[in-house]
């Protein structure tokens, strides 16, 4: 071996380093170029849910906009139909007052046999 002192560097590269991926715009050393950032895992997972709550917001829009389309022919026709019974039984009820339908009542009752008494119950 020898003792000389250059003999041990005989295979360095005496040139200027050479920095990856540095622009060309940036030469300065120490000066980082700006990275572009990749969507961390949860907005990610944000995103996908906020696509998924749009997707059933439309969903529901859809079924109310459904929902609220009117009546059918038959539904129409009911309804007409329940209209003219309630007026019908509100005039028989305007056409006589309380005592002339207690007076109706009795007399209908007076009427019948004695079949449909109502029986004594108890002592008396």
């Amino acid at each position: 071996m020898s003792s000389s002192g250059s003999g041990n560097f005989d295979n360095v590269i005496k040139t200027g380093l050479k920095l990856k991926g540095g622009d060309k715009k940036n030469k300065e050393v120490g000066v980082k170029s700006a990275k572009k950032k990749k969507k961390s895992q949860q907005e990610a997972l944000t995103e996908e849910l906020q696509a998924q709550a749009d997707l059933e917001a439309a969903e529901t829009a859809e079924l109310v906009k459904g929902a609220t389309r009117g009546p059918t022919v038959a539904e129409k026709a009911f309804q007409m139909a329940r209209e003219k019974r309630t007026t019908g039984r509100i005039g028989e009820q305007i056409k006589y007052t309380h005592r002339q339908r207690m007076d109706r009542l009795n007399s209908h009752l007076a009427s019948l046999s004695e079949h449909f008494d109502i029986p004594k119950v108890g002592p008396g």
